[in-house]
């Protein structure tokens, strides 16, 4: 009876090479689509001026979804629209966001690379109008930003750009994707130009 144990509880042991990983959920391939539609379609293309941005056009704004991975955690786990209504995600929607969330929120396609001139006007406005001005943060309870501040707190800026956004910002800790970082750096690096 022992061995007959033994043989059957080590035959199971055997089997561990047939467990196969779950698959990575893409943010640009199962999660972006979400965002895009459905549920999320006032965030997109300036469609509503009171909620926080996701896309513009063929920009994805990894940035102002990754900031509010706290509120679609609560969300897909039972809660309800941050704005309240009747607005929700379908139950296959909720698994692959919760998935996503699990997976530490990253974003598959998010680097890019800088080159040209980066002013104001034509990069950083687009970044901060989509990333920091929400309700909560630069067009609210915080102070609005605007060209000639963003130049005066040059040295605010290039500290936050230098970690990432973990240290620098006045307020709460920020996470920027690369590209913002990449961006914000070439912009101070090219003298701020507007």
């Amino acid at each position: 009876m022992t061995s007959m144990l033994v043989y059957l509880l080590s035959s199971c042991y055997k089997n561990k090479e047939d467990i196969l990983a779950l698959p990575e959920i893409s943010f640009r391939n199962d999660v972006v689509p979400i965002m895009v539609s459905g549920g999320c379609g006032c965030h997109n293309n300036g469609i509503a001026t009171r909620a926080v941005q996701f896309s513009h056009a063929d920009t994805i704004f990894y940035d102002a979804i990754l900031a509010r991975t706290g509120l679609f955690d609560a969300w897909v786990n039972g809660g309800i629209h941050p704005g309240a209504g009747v607005i929700d995600f379908t139950d296959n929607q909720k698994t692959i966001i919760r998935t996503w969330i699990k997976q530490g929120a990253k974003d598959d396609g998010g680097g890019c690379t800088v080159n040209g001139t980066i002013t104001y006007t034509a990069k950083i406005l687009p970044i901060y109008t989509s990333s920091c001005k929400g309700s909560t943060c630069h067009g609210g309870i915080a102070a609005a930003l605007d060209y000639s501040k963003m130049v005066a707190k040059k040295d605010v800026l290039t500290a936050m750009m230098n970690s990432g956004g973990v240290t620098g910002h006045p307020g709460p800790a920020l996470s920027l994707s690369t590209c913002t970082v990449n961006t914000f750096k070439a912009w101070i690096a090219q003298g701020q130009p507007q």
